[in-house]
């Protein structure tokens, strides 16, 4: 299984060249623009939101030791950290589109129509079946978002948003095979997403497994499992990830010096919270706070 690692969406851009891409938070890719631009090496691990719409040819999806064919007119919508297996042949003609969660999210609680997509929210990968009508009209509402992208406009974000809305309601009403979510993949998953909202919560203080295991009433070692399975990444490596990003923010934006800092974050003092930055930015958090500052 190739691991991409937590990489942010302008991180992923860049590593498979997408150009189309705007404010870190959307982004769309096509495989007749050459190079990796259509992902074809997919794992698990993913950071955002995929869609892979195939034109021609036929890839494979790996779930659960299960391969499922996916040929022309099929959209699969993976969310983040899902551990997923997908292969694109070279022959495979694709496009799709990244977006952030908080983008993702945000669209989910749009109302203005009478058909829901809460159902796109869940925690689980969908392949939708499309005919030749909908994978043309699909295909032109995403050469919208690209065309709209890549030019100028005083009204661009309004537009991209309002376009991203529209994919989704129209593929809220696709059919979608229900053999890619089997019971143990949603337990996991569902223990998985309960995990990042009690870290999200709590890992200013807390940041030993035993802690969340209690809280979902599993073992340590089922819960490091299952995180490790679904995430490619460790527990420590994950709320270490949250703590650092955190550190980060409030170097570059809180009135709170160092020491305050390092309490407010649980350290035992000033120096192991230098020792952990360091260890994580490769500079002490003073010398970060003095470089983005100015």
């Amino acid at each position: 299984m190739t691991k991409r690692g937590n990489l942010s969406l302008p991180q992923l851009a860049e590593r498979y060249h997408i150009r189309s891409i705007f404010g870190g938070s959307i982004a769309y890719y096509s495989s007749s623009e050459g190079g990796e631009r259509d992902l074809r090496a997919v794992s698990n691990s993913i950071c955002c939101h995929e869609f892979h719409l195939i034109h021609q040819g036929t890839a494979s999806v790996n779930m659960g030791g299960e391969d499922i064919a996916i040929h022309r007119g099929d959209l699969l919508l993976l969310h983040p950290f899902q551990p997923v297996d997908c292969h694109f042949p070279p022959e495979v003609e694709s496009e799709g589109l990244l977006l952030e969660d908080e983008v993702y999210q945000r669209q989910l609680q749009l109302g203005g129509s009478d058909v829901s997509i809460q159902n796109l929210g869940k925690p689980a990968p969908f392949l939708f079946h499309l005919d030749e009508g909908q994978l043309a009209e699909l295909g032109g509402i995403l050469k919208q978002i690209k065309h709209t992208i890549d030019y100028t406009h005083i009204y661009k974000e309004e537009m991209l948003h309002s376009l991203v809305h529209v994919c989704l309601l129209f593929i809220s009403e696709l059919p979608f095979d229900r053999r890619l979510v089997t019971p143990d993949f949603r337990h996991k998953q569902n223990i998985l997403q309960i995990f990042f909202t009690l870290a999200h919560k709590y890992f200013r203080t807390e940041r030993q497994i035993g802690f969340y295991a209690d809280k979902l009433n599993i073992s340590s070692t089922y819960l490091s499992r299952v995180v490790r399975e679904l995430t490619g990444n460790s527990i420590n490596h994950y709320l270490n990830n949250l703590t650092f990003e955190e550190a980060c923010t409030l170097l570059r934006t809180s009135d709170k010096n160092i020491g305050e800092i390092a309490l407010g974050l649980h350290f035992n003092d000033q120096s192991a919270f230098t020792n952990f930055f360091k260890a994580h930015a490769g500079c002490s958090p003073k010398s970060y706070q003095t470089k983005v500052r100015g």
